[in-house]
């Protein structure tokens, strides 16, 4: 079995293929690590095997909800 798999999903509404990230064996499971912002919150979040990370990446581009990334520690806004 491979060590990594590109994880790509194709939403109805973007009408086209998408990379999503891709996974990484890391024992008992594969980590996820995002290809783009649009999947930030799927980062770093543990999968019992590469199928189990595709849906979720299919359900989190499918979720109609508007997405905020989260600001960085250092981040100081413009006066």
């Amino acid at each position: 079995m491979s060590e990594s798999y590109v994880i790509e999903v194709r939403p109805p509404r973007a009408g086209r293929t998408v990379q999503a990230g891709i996974v990484v064996r890391d024992g008992r499971g594969f980590t996820f690590f995002a290809a783009t912002d649009d999947f930030h919150e799927l980062e770093r979040q543990s999968f019992k095997n590469p199928k189990a990370a595709e849906a979720a990446a299919m359900r989190h581009a499918c979720d109609p909800r508007p997405r905020r990334l989260p600001l960085a520690a250092n981040f100081q806004p413009l006066r």
